[in-house]
């Protein structure tokens, strides 16, 4: 479909009234919302806390008040996560992970609706449609799934998609992109790193969206700096970075597993141990053939969304926070299947809108278009094998739930919950 073709076929599905657009993104979130619900239904049907949603995010809030927006973790600021862990105070607490959850689903879902947005109309509406169905199904990525934990990986790709949008004319959007990219810079470093992007787009095209961007973004990124650089509060562990490590982390990890999913990456690593180095060396040569030829030829945006996810990567590998186990370092875990998998999100998202391209790039000649089909064929495979999320154990949140609304003001309430080795500490009010 050309460009002319599709903005006719978008107008025609797209509503000129703000209340037909309205109800058009209300259909797509409640579509994109499905989606994820039926990866990992026991996000909803078994609420539960996990990791720092509930050990942090919630404990703090309920502890510290509003003081816990200027506690760090992880060595910064989580500003959207403690925002989050503050409103479930509002409910019963045993409705407070289903806050939670609903909060992690709605960063989840944002990309998608700023995708579909007429922020993007130049863009045929069937790309942007299997763009987006890829990116709500893309294969190994149940870490940042469902969970407030780690909702600074969906926020920042809202973030970047604001950046290489067009810019929106009417004050109540100019106020929520001002939220949306303030909360990715106090959310974590990855909002940090749209400010090189910003920078590129204002020299680039000289419009006024990326200044304002930039205004919003760089007073917020000195706070967050000084935290990064005074709080002491991330753990430390030696890297042992290695070539061998570095091709099991790139040719398993990101383009493997990105394609063929992590189950499929899985039985490779324990059933072909002789032969893994080699499918490893393969697939990352290949993935990085086919990432280079894209910062080469690819349109603007997509070579700017390559190099913030090559910025995320190389920021991941230098300053990685796997798990703290025993003498365990760093990148000797993260070659392991099924560990920090959220530290790949950016490098296979890059890898698959590339392949995208390609695949609907026919004046580029037929090799080029051709190559993308044939790997876009394979991702079914990661897609439907990944699809559905191991359920967590049921650690019987409601029964702890209820202890707690019966316990008296001072008594010290302990709560395990997933990964099943945290626990939730706190003091009843």
């Amino acid at each position: 479909m050309n460009s002319g073709n599709s903005s006719i076929v978008w107008h025609r599905l797209y509503p000129a009234d703000r209340k037909g657009q309205c109800l058009f993104h209300a259909m797509v979130f409640l579509t994109a919302l499905l989606i994820l619900f039926s990866r990992r239904p026991d996000a909803l049907l078994t609420p539960q806390f996990y990791a720092e949603d509930g050990a942090n995010w919630y404990v703090d809030a309920y502890q510290a008040g509003f003081g816990c927006l200027l506690m760090p973790n992880g060595g910064y600021l989580n500003s959207l996560s403690r925002i989050i862990g503050l409103i479930a105070l509002l409910v019963p607490f045993a409705w407070a992970p289903v806050v939670m959850v609903l909060s992690a689903f709605a960063a989840h879902i944002l990309p998608v609706n700023i995708f579909l947005s007429s922020r993007f109309a130049e863009i045929p509406l069937e790309k942007r449609i299997l763009g987006c169905l890829i990116y709500l199904g893309i294969p190994n990525s149940f870490e940042i799934h469902a969970n407030t934990t780690n909702i600074q990986w969906h926020l920042a790709l809202a973030g970047m998609l604001v950046l290489l949008s067009r810019a929106e004319t009417g004050r109540l959007w100019r106020i929520i992109d001002a939220c949306i990219l303030s909360l990715c810079v106090l959310d974590g470093p990855l909002g940090m790193f749209l400010i090189p992007i910003a920078f590129v787009l204002y020299w680039k095209r000289r419009d006024r969206h990326a200044p304002v961007a930039l205004w919003f973004m760089i007073p917020w990124a000195i706070v967050q700096s000084l935290f990064i650089l005074y709080s002491g509060s991330r753990p430390s562990s030696p890297n042992g970075a290695s070539l061998h490590r570095l091709v099991g982390i790139l040719g398993g990890q990101v383009f493997l597993s990105g394609v063929l999913g992590l189950r499929t990456f899985i039985q490779f690593y324990f059933a072909h141990l002789h032969a893994l180095f080699l499918i490893q060396t393969v697939a990352m040569l290949i993935g990085l053939a086919i990432l280079t030829y894209a910062a080469l030829r690819a349109p603007f945006e997509l070579r700017l969304f390559i190099l913030y996810s090559g910025i995320v990567l190389v920021m991941a590998l230098a300053r990685p926070y796997a798990i703290l186990r025993g003498d365990y370092e760093q990148w000797q875990l993260m070659q392991t299947p099924g560990i920090t998998n959220r530290y790949w999100f950016y490098p296979m998202l890059a890898f698959l809108a590339t392949l995208l391209w390609m695949a609907s790039s026919s004046g580029r000649g037929k090799i080029v278009q051709y190559t993308g089909i044939a790997i876009l064929a394979l991702l079914p495979i990661g897609v439907f094998r990944d699809w559905v999320y191991r359920p967590f154990p049921d650690l019987d949140f409601k029964e702890f739930a209820a202890d707690f609304e019966r316990a008296a003001p001072g008594t010290r309430i302990s709560i395990p919950i997933n990964p099943t080795t945290w626990q939730m500490q706190f003091t009843k009010k």
